[in-house]
């Protein structure tokens, strides 16, 4: 065997990993969502099957750093983890337990329940008759008419506060469903602070824009600030990646579209939360991705 090899011939065993552990070290890696170093604690890292980069524990899956392939044809993937510190390597599938589980975020489960707390909440507050013949549940929902004479307390809580009825139900009841099944795509998005006060900033601007309906108008619901968020992500993914996440797009206008034909929606709600939330999303985006290459 030369004096100068590098490789035993018999074994193939390295004969001088100093070597090759300065070469692994002078080649930093970092996650390429978050840019955390794979070092220490970190060292194990994961290649995304679909865009091929390499992540973080807390980014490995495609819904946490937004990766490029369609979200309603993406399963939970095998992912290929490797580490930094020793050559290690494994391939881990996604378990197939009995059972059913729903997963989900606490931000996005907290808020999930609270929707559905509005509707009790309004129930409550309709029992309460008043001396000008309406229930003290026309004050915490949005009755246009009561806004327009300076009580402004409802463009922030009939965001939550629902008015009991058949409506009011079916409100309640879509727009938890909708808070759990995009809940993926915002915990990826969102750090919890950034989550709650895009909802609330983006249900505002819905409620204020709502106002234009007509004095004669009961709007409630949290719609608004859902779509504030759903569309927050949309330009945050943008605005980081600097490229058209051309399947989030798609789906946020055809769940915007589905979900404002009834004449029972209030449209103008939805559209001043997108608005809104398209230039919240894009401020965040725009800011993560300059922390991501200082």
């Amino acid at each position: 065997m030369p004096p100068d090899a590098r490789f035993c011939s018999a074994c193939g065993e390295d004969l001088n990993p100093t070597i090759a552990d300065a070469s692994t070290q002078s080649q930093e890696r970092k996650c390429y969502y978050c840019a955390k170093p794979f070092t220490g604690e970190n060292a194990y890292y994961f290649k995304c099957r679909y865009c091929e980069h390499d992540f973080c524990s807390e980014h490995r899956l495609p819904e946490s750093h937004l990766c490029k392939s369609s979200p309603l044809r993406r399963n939970i993937p095998t992912a290929s983890v490797y580490s930094t510190s020793g050559g290690y390597y494994t391939s881990s599938g996604s378990s197939n337990r009995g059972g059913f589980s729903v997963n989900i975020s606490k931000h996005g489960r907290n808020l999930a329940i609270l929707i559905v707390l509005g509707l009790p909440i309004g129930f409550v507050l309709s029992l309460i008759p008043l001396s000008n013949g309406l229930n003290l549940a026309y004050y915490f929902t949005q009755y246009n008419a009561l806004v327009f004479t300076g009580w402004v307390p409802p463009i922030v809580t009939s965001i939550i506060v629902v008015y009991p009825g058949y409506l009011g139900l079916e409100d309640v009841f879509f727009n938890a469903i909708f808070v759990v099944f995009v809940d993926r795509i915002l915990a990826a998005t969102y750090s919890t602070k950034q989550f709650y006060s895009v909802f609330v900033l983006t249900g505002v601007a819905g409620n204020l824009l709502s106002l234009l309906s007509g004095p004669n108008v009961l709007s409630f619901g949290a719609s608004g600030g859902l779509f504030g968020l759903i569309a927050g992500a949309v330009s945050c993914d943008y605005a980081t990646n600097r490229r058209v996440n051309s399947s989030l797009l798609l789906w946020f206008v055809v769940i915007f579209v589905l979900s404002s034909i009834s004449g029972s929606v209030d449209v103008l709600a939805h559209l001043g939360g997108a608005v809104v939330g398209l230039v919240a999303g894009f401020v965040i985006g725009h800011s993560r991705r300059a922390n991501l290459h200082r």
